[in-house]
């Protein structure tokens, strides 16, 4: 691999991100399924690339680019981080985060479940971790799923991957139309009162264009152009961060045979530590959260790109009947979720929330707020907040479970895991009780 065959890559894959934003934009039937453009190039590379009719020229190795995008995304994500005070934590989002806690976990606790003790029954030939690519999609999206791969791949599952990435594509689709669906019957139910019909959406959220007077800028010029661009002393800081998590995986995971730590789990860790480093010595206020933020988001398109766009068909066929079961599966999972359980652990507008829950358990945040933005056209809640603070910790917990979990089940601690996570829900469900108490004799007050 050559130089020239990163650009050409880049440059395929750059190309098509372009043609579907065109495609976005005009097309009408595209614009109601409300599809992310990186979802859509990534299905065209799929058709047209090596794993379809062969036309694009991607090099040998473009379906290797995953693992270094996924750190660059997580080191961007640590600096960005900043973790909220406890007492913020508990009066604000206690219950969101108690709920998102037992969504999170019941996900991996189900894929453990349905792939160690059922799958392997009907299907022996199975990896005992099979239903773990069902929360690494449907939780953590396309950049989990390359993460999981990853990992798997590192311990000898070479086809998770594949599975994993189709996982999370399948929850993207789920997350739109069944989300949907969610809300019109919510609208005929009288459980909202609001709903945005798709003419009279923003023409940011139908065509992805946003008009000049409602234009803001991605981000603060920190230092004077004359000495660096700013964009690029943050690409410097989060590119030295991805190279450094490199190393410090590849040391932490050859002290022995059993501990394999990812890469984006230490680019996480060392964003964290820049983050409160750079605090310390008053360096922080030179940078600003939003660039951090788009070159994370900027390389998470990439990621999905390439990734979908090297999805095997002929691992996704060998798979074919095992996997629509797990999907279907977990999309119950997930029903239930917003249906029976928050009702339950949250109070009022429980309807919203678990819309908006519903995206980011089956797809995205960006989906979630999009459908929180038809649910709630007047912004009548106060939901996105919430969830930005409940969202730190709540993801401290997605990266330990996305960092062991592949070596835990594959290394046969499969019981163990199993115990682990359902004294956790219980832990996270008594907090819940309480909190939801607490509210309510709080509005009573």
């Amino acid at each position: 691999m050559t130089i020239w065959s990163l650009t050409i890559d880049f440059g395929i894959a750059s190309g098509l991100i372009l043609l579907c934003k065109l495609i976005r934009a005009n097309v009408t039937l595209v614009q109601k399924l409300f599809m992310p453009v990186a979802l859509i190039a990534g299905l065209l590379g799929l058709a047209l690339g090596p794993q379809g009719a062969d036309i694009l020229p991607f090099s040998g190795s473009f379906n290797a680019y995953g693992g270094m995008l996924i750190a660059v995304i997580f080191a961007g994500v640590g600096l960005s981080t900043r973790f909220p005070a406890p007492s913020l934590l508990v009066s604000r989002s206690g219950q969101l985060w108690a709920f998102n806690q037992m969504a999170t976990a019941s996900q991996w606790l189900l894929g453990l479940v349905a792939g160690a003790l059922l799958f392997t029954y009907f299907w022996p030939d199975l990896s005992p971790a099979f239903g773990l690519i069902m929360p690494a999609g449907f939780m953590g999206g396309h950049g989990t799923a390359v993460a999981m791969g990853n990992s798997f791949a590192e311990l000898g599952w070479a086809d998770a991957t594949t599975l994993a990435l189709t996982s999370a594509t399948v929850g993207v689709f789920a997350a739109i139309l069944i989300g949907l669906a969610i809300i019109r019957y919510g609208a005929r139910k009288g459980l909202i009162s609001g709903l945005t019909p798709f003419e009279q959406m923003e023409k940011h959220h139908r065509k992805g264009l946003i008009e000049a007077a409602d234009r803001v800028a991605i981000g603060k010029e920190t230092v004077s152009a004359s000495s660096i661009d700013a964009l690029s002393l943050h690409i410097a800081l989060i590119l030295l961060i991805t190279a450094g998590a490199y190393y410090l995986s590849s040391y932490l995971s050859g002290l022995n045979d059993f501990i394999s730590v990812p890469t984006f789990a230490c680019a996480f860790l060392l964003g964290t530590v820049s983050r409160s480093l750079l605090d310390r010595l008053g360096l922080l206020q030179h940078f600003d959260v939003k660039l951090f933020n788009h070159v994370s988001s900027t390389a998470t398109d990439y990621l999905i790109v390439f990734g979908i766009a090297s999805i095997k068909i002929t691992v996704l066929l060998s798979y074919a009947v095992p996997l629509l079961v797990l999907m279907i599966i977990g999309l119950l999972l997930c029903l239930f979720m917003v249906f029976y359980v928050a009702p339950r652990m949250l109070d009022e507008r429980w309807f919203e929330k678990g819309v908006f829950s519903w995206g980011w358990m089956t797809g995205t945040v960006a989906i979630a707020i999009l459908l929180l933005r038809i649910a709630d056209p007047d912004r009548k809640t106060s939901i996105l907040d919430d969830y930005a603070i409940a969202y730190v910790p709540g993801a401290v917990f997605d990266i330990i479970l996305i960092s062991f979990m592949p070596g835990l089940i594959l290394q046969g601690f499969i019981y163990e895991t199993m115990a682990a996570l359902v004294a956790y829900m219980i832990v996270v469900g008594v907090i819940g009780r309480m909190l939801k108490g607490r509210a309510l004799r709080l509005k009573a007050a």
